[in-house]
């Protein structure tokens, strides 16, 4: 975390802006010297601190991440680097405007992904439903449950309860499909998605403890946080375990699993409605490489749209 250091020499106060910084096997101290006072403006050094662990990161990255045959040294580059522009982006924000910005994001969040499922919602609609403003009552009933539910449920993977485990995912699921007369816990029948059938119902339990089992595993094995993220994303949406709602639950799993790892949150839009389905079409083919350039175009846009929230 980053902080404000004080030292004392000879009875006098130095400061320094100081943040310590995983370099593979052990951590690594950066600062940067702000003074004998604390400077009301600290903008500039947060550039300068942030630019010295850009270098350390990047000069380290075989140390600190295990690379698999899918993923190039240029994409975690980039994945990095935008990681650390929206650390600092969220380092000089106060409470207040980070509980702000989190709230714009889940509006826009709950609008992108809910329309990708079909929702003809307008992001103005889905802004007045959330925030419990007036609404027209000519709106469809069950895109304005929709829309209800999804905060619920994206409150539920901000909160400390939220733990990644067969239950909670069941439970994210029951909270986004509430009185949507879809069906509630794992698939009982066959589903057929893009002319390809999905993991059958009785196999969907095993399925997804065998996935949650490699995750764990390959996140001890120190391989990147983003790139496995995806990986769990591509293999939860072809084990397709719910009725419905599965792109749903899908997405709000990967924006926790970033979070949890330090690289925030990740927006697919509409608009790359197609190539985001043809990329996940790839990944379930074995072919990852397609997914994860994809994703990774995504996540720098996010990173840089972050003030936009605000």
């Amino acid at each position: 975390m980053i902080k404000i250091y004080k030292k004392n020499i000879k009875n006098k106060p130095f400061f320094y802006l100081t943040e310590q910084v995983n370099v593979g096997r052990k951590f690594k101290k950066i600062q940067v010297y702000l003074g004998k006072d604390i400077p009301n403006d600290l903008g500039d050094f947060y550039d300068e601190l942030e630019k010295k662990e850009k270098d350390l990161i990047l000069d380290n990255l075989k140390k600190i991440f295990k690379l698999n045959k899918d993923v190039d040294l240029n994409q975690v580059e980039k994945v990095e680097n935008s990681r650390i522009d929206q650390k600092y982006f969220f380092a000089r924000l106060s409470d207040s405007k980070k509980e702000k910005f989190w709230r714009k994001f889940a509006v826009e969040f709950i609008f992108q992904s809910n329309s990708i499922e079909g929702s003809k919602l307008s992001q103005g609609e889905v802004e007045k439903i959330i925030n419990k403003k007036y609404i027209k009552k000519t709106l469809d009933k069950k895109e304005v449950i929709e829309a209800e539910n999804s905060i619920k449920a994206f409150d539920f993977i901000q909160s400390s309860d939220f733990m990644l485990n067969q239950k909670n995912i069941k439970k994210l699921h029951s909270i986004l499909t509430k009185d949507l007369n879809i069906e509630q816990g794992y698939k009982t029948k066959k589903i057929v998605v893009n002319n390809k059938e999905t993991i059958s119902p009785d196999r969907v339990r095993v399925a997804i403890k065998n996935l949650l089992s490699d995750y764990q595993k390959n996140k001890s094995n120190k391989e990147h946080p983003f790139f496995l993220a995806l990986k769990f994303h591509s293999h939860f949406e072809f084990i397709h375990p719910f009725e419905d709602g599965n792109g749903r639950v899908g997405r709000m799993i990967l924006i926790w699993m970033l979070q949890k790892n330090g690289y925030g949150p990740i927006l697919f839009k509409l608009q790359n409605r197609n190539k985001y389905f043809s990329a996940l079409n790839s990944a379930d083919e074995g072919r990852l490489k397609k997914l994860y350039w994809f994703a990774v175009g995504v996540y720098e846009k996010t990173v840089r749209d972050c003030c936009k929230f605000l």
